[in-house]
């Protein structure tokens, strides 16, 4: 391999761009500080997308509702109850009502989200009846979920 030395106009080039820098007074100036609060309110937003996003998906899931009828004898019947494995069913609403999302940011900068539901039947359904909707949820949407999280940020 044969390495050739600059031509005299690259070096008479390169040499008055350097003269002229010097003569103009480049003066170098660094944002760090103005760059972090941008990145940690980016970050910050993103948290707050994916996690309204997360809770939305969740109340979709969970809107399904159940079929109520007449019986034989006149009282109110339900059907299309769901079944072990799949997202519960909407009887009154109040599960989909009480789905909550909250965004707390950390005294070291960070931001954590938090999508849950204060209802005592919410975590039975979650872990006793093989009915879980916010689990599964999340685990459907972790993709999404990512890319959101980590895409290039873009200002």
């Amino acid at each position: 391999m044969v390495v050739k030395a600059p031509s005299a106009a690259v070096i008479g080039a390169r040499s008055r761009r350097q003269s002229s820098a010097a003569a103009g007074g480049v003066r170098w100036q660094w944002f760090t500080d103005q760059v972090t609060k941008n990145l940690s309110l980016t970050m910050r937003d993103r948290v707050r997308v994916a996690t309204e996003r997360l809770k939305s998906k969740i109340v979709k899931n969970i809107s399904i509702g159940v079929t109520v009828g007449v019986g034989p004898k006149g009282g109110r019947v339900i059907t299309n109850r769901s079944k072990p494995g799949e997202f519960p069913h909407a009887e009154t609403a109040q599960l989909m009502r009480t789905v909550f999302s909250d965004i707390v940011g950390g005294r070291d900068g960070s931001t954590t989200g938090y999508v849950g539901t204060p209802l005592a039947y919410g975590l039975i359904l979650e872990t006793r009846m093989n009915r879980s909707f916010l689990v599964r949820t999340l685990l459907e949407e972790s993709a999404s979920l990512g890319l959101i999280l980590a895409a290039p940020i873009r200002k």
